[in-house]
């Protein structure tokens, strides 16, 4: 009996524990399903951004400058106001300066009106000589027409006297050498033939004249044209002189009311350096508008980084004043380095909400392709040990190990060469815990 129920115990005990360690096993099989979050692995050029660190200035600082000397009568700005362009800034009052200014302008305006009747007279008086000198061109080629007719006509007759006068005496001298007539008829008869060729001679060369008086006119009218060509100068000088003098008086009259100064640009007012009652100059600015919009962001290069930059290119710059990076466009990049050796380029970029203040800090971001045609995975499911990289990919409810190399990384992605596909799902988080083959549960981003 005793035997019997020592059976029974262990009957019993033998089922408890049996019971126990299926409970046990239950438990250790709940513990290894870890809970993941995961990716896809991307295929593609792997880039990195080269950065490099620069400033952000105005984009235009424009001083307001009195147009004449005065006394300062109004401000209507404080340093910090904005201000659009054209909005007024301050009012000058000149004084009896300005008032002689007008004085002296108004004598000068006079002058330059006497100036240019003076000049459209003599015009007038030119003209008039050119026209004169014209007709007697057109007088003296009559003349010398009528004169040439005359001239043909007396050298005709003379030659014809001449003819005659010689055939006389060579009649003569035939009958002087028969006998028939004593000498001195014979050289009486020469002697007019000797007096009629010379007539003759004088008559051709009064025809052939170097110098006729056509000639004498023509030149007459070339100088005509070369004074009427004077006069016209002289009226366009006198006119542009009188609109130059008319354009001062009209800055004079203008300088001699209350000046008022308006701002040049839009931006904000700094640099008040008068107050209302000083006596302020026109070589000295009385404030300064500085445009925040668009910023310039400014940065100095090293050679080997000057062909990274080119006039025009659009760039993502990096600026602490803004959640998401804006876009800058190159406006100036120098092909002459500075006292420094380097190569200072200049960018602008769009700041209407006027969050980025002149002097801070801006970071040329430039895309630079490191690995090309590579497996693309977040940096976050790299896992390093005993130097090391893996990863887990997912199969199924479990996950496999997976060496890797890493070729090159960033904070956020990193370039890797291993034996998985592009589109192979990944452990992002909590493959801190796994082990090769360990259980997971996917843990989906909605929930």
């Amino acid at each position: 009996m005793k035997k019997f129920a020592s059976l029974s115990v262990m009957i019993l005990l033998i089922a408890w524990l049996s019971a126990c360690s299926e409970q046990s096993d239950e438990e250790d099989t709940t513990a290894r399903t870890t809970p993941v979050e995961t990716a896809l692995i991307a295929k593609g050029d792997f880039q990195v951004d080269r950065e490099i660190i620069g400033r952000a200035e105005a984009g235009d600082t424009s001083p307001v400058i009195p147009e004449t000397p005065g006394e300062l009568v109004a401000l209507s700005v404080e340093q910090g106001d904005r201000v659009q362009k054209g909005d007024p800034i301050a009012e000058v009052n000149p004084g009896s300066r300005g008032e002689d200014q007008v004085e002296l302008q108004e004598i000068a305006v006079r002058q330059a009106q006497s100036q240019l009747e003076n000049a459209r007279t003599t015009r007038q008086q030119a003209e008039k000589g050119l026209k004169n000198a014209q007709d007697q061109v057109e007088a003296a080629k009559q003349a010398q027409e009528a004169q040439q007719s005359q001239s043909e006509q007396a050298q005709q007759a003379a030659k014809a006297q001449y003819e005659e006068a010689q055939e006389l005496a060579d009649e003569a001298k035939k009958l002087y050498e028969a006998g028939d007539i004593p000498e001195i008829l014979y050289n009486q008869a020469q002697s007019r033939a000797d007096q009629a060729q010379a007539q003759y001679q004088q008559a051709k060369g009064q025809g052939a004249s170097t110098e006729s008086p056509v000639q004498q006119a023509e030149a007459q009218v070339a100088s005509a044209e070369e004074q009427l060509n004077q006069a016209e100068n002289g009226v366009e000088q006198a006119e542009l002189q009188l609109e130059q003098t008319r354009v001062q008086l009209e800055q004079a009259q203008s300088q001699a009311a209350n000046n008022t100064l308006t701002a040049p640009t839009a931006g904000e007012v700094a640099n008040v350096e008068a107050g209302t009652g000083d006596m302020v100059s026109n070589q000295q600015p009385i404030a300064t508008v500085v445009s925040l919009n668009p910023m310039t962001i400014t940065a100095t290069l090293t050679g080997e980084q000057l062909n990274l930059f080119e006039k025009g290119q659009d760039l993502e710059v990096k600026v602490e004043a803004r959640e998401e990076n804006p876009t800058a466009t190159v406006q100036y990049v120098s092909s002459v380095p500075n006292d420094t050796g380097l190569y200072p380029v200049e960018a602008t970029v769009d700041n209407s909400d006027e969050t980025i203040k002149p002097g801070m800090m801006a970071t040329f971001l430039l895309p630079e392709k490191v690995v090309e045609n590579t497996l693309i995975v977040p940096t976050e499911a790299i896992v390093q040990e005993d130097n090391q990289s893996y990863l887990f990919q997912v199969e199924e409810d479990a996950v496999k190990r997976v060496d890797i190399e890493v070729l090159s990384s960033q904070s956020d992605r990193s370039a890797i060469e291993a034996d998985l596909p592009e589109g192979a799902e990944i452990v992002t988080t909590g493959q801190l815990t796994l082990n090769d083959g360990g259980k997971i549960t996917v843990i989906e981003e909605d929930a």
